[in-house]
């Protein structure tokens, strides 16, 4: 058996292809989201709330300024990830979905990610 190098940081789902989920195990400072749409780094230190569907479908994300929903599949992965603060990017998968079938069943796969920034109102309250 051929057994990982301990030094090399770890990732998760990195592969590119489906590409969902990199995380290594040292803590982050930022959350990269990556959608078709934008590209988005917010703060761990902004991060007030996570909450995962107990289907593992939806992942809601509350930043102090901004609210990010995240569908998909398996996403306890990604839950797991960004509760120990190791996750560093998140991004959409691949159209390709001839590569899910090729993922193990445990893999996280994201479908969509909606980032919404908060209007002033809805800040103060937080």
């Amino acid at each position: 058996m051929i057994e990982e190098d301990p030094r090399k940081p770890r990732t998760l789902a990195s592969d590119a292809k489906p590409g969902c989920l990199e995380s290594r195990e040292m803590p982050a400072v930022f959350l990269r989201l990556h959608s078709p749409q934008e590209q988005v780094a917010l703060p761990y230190a902004s991060l007030l709330k996570l909450s995962l569907k107990t289907d593992e479908t939806a992942l809601e994300l509350s930043f102090v300024s901004h609210r990010v929903t995240i569908t998909g599949k398996n996403l306890v992965e990604i839950y797991k990830s960004v509760t120990a603060a190791e996750a560093r990017m998140i991004r959409v998968a691949l159209r390709d979905f001839s590569v899910e079938a090729s993922l193990p069943s445990w893999r996280a796969l994201v479908r969509g990610i909606r980032i919404e920034p908060l209007d002033p109102e809805e800040r103060r309250r937080r």
